[in-house]
């Protein structure tokens, strides 16, 4: 089917396009998104070569590759709409044909190919300057950063409706997700398992996020060449792909629940200063 005669995969592309490009349309917001992961993960790399754990290097720059997503997962995907809402474009997207399921798609790839590249830069910028050891399995590691990436902004797409229905607290809720998610699922440092500093309750609860599964296993399999067949490993990688799947449905229920309240009634579109 050609692009161009379906609504659905125009509009996703027009989206994407749009997304991509405004991410390297200011180079200020180039140098931040390589600049703020990597001097955290300089300083965390630091603190591991201080206390004599060298091997455990390259979980810090691991953990500046994946914050880059989480940010923009937050900051660009469920914070999203309700921008557009303040400006007034979800009044055009509510009243056209466009799917907004399509929309957000759009808006999910496009973050990832926009985020994509600040991301390997500082990948290559830490394995440069640090050596990390590797014992990478790369088809599963492969496997599990899409699984990861794709639960990661299916959770997006759902928290954009509910962002959308409570505008003003959108960036409150942003604020205080970041840092304690960023804490919880072990981004810099393993959360869950035998080298996890919480108690089992908290490993449980963190756990449900798919950054803590998707952390894990890629650990597991960058660094200590675990791959397909082991049975942790493929029980996250089932965990993942059931998470990305129940997110992605609830969040299209959600917003078109929040659609058709929106043609219905209007109150969708009204802008809270």
């Amino acid at each position: 089917m050609k692009l161009h005669s379906n609504p659905w995969l125009r509009t996703a592309y027009a989206r994407l396009w749009v997304r991509a490009k405004s991410i390297y349309g200011e180079p200020l917001w180039v140098a931040v998104n390589i600049g703020f992961p990597f001097f955290t993960s300089f300083s965390l790399t630091m603190v591991y070569r201080a206390y004599g754990l060298n091997s455990f290097t390259g979980f810090a720059i691991l953990g500046g590759v994946m914050i880059s997503f989480w940010g923009n997962v937050l900051w660009s995907m469920a914070s999203q709409f309700n921008w557009d809402k303040q400006v007034g474009l979800f009044e055009i997207y509510i009243t056209s044909p466009a799917p907004i399921s399509a929309i957000l798609v759009g808006m999910s790839l496009g973050g990832i190919l926009g985020t994509a590249p600040s991301a390997a830069m500082v990948a290559l910028l830490g394995w440069v300057i640090f050596h990390p050891p590797i014992n990478a399995v790369w088809p599963a590691v492969i496997s599990v950063f899409a699984l990861t990436l794709a639960s990661l902004y299916a959770m997006g797409m759902a928290l954009s409706s509910l962002y959308l229905a409570y505008g003003r607290e959108a960036d409150s809720v942003n604020e205080a997700l970041h840092e304690p998610v960023s804490l919880i699922s072990g981004v810099y440092f393993p959360s869950t398992g035998g080298f996890s500093p919480f108690p089992l309750a908290v490993q449980a609860g963190a756990s449900l996020i798919p950054l803590t599964l998707g952390m894990d296993a890629l650990r597991r399999t960058l660094f200590f060449g675990q791959g397909f067949g082991e049975l942790y490993l493929d029980l996250e990688l089932l965990a993942l792909a059931v998470m990305g799947v129940v997110l992605l449905f609830a969040s299209s229920k959600a917003l078109k629940f929040l659609e058709n309240k929106g043609r219905r009634t209007g109150t969708i579109a009204v802008r809270q200063r």
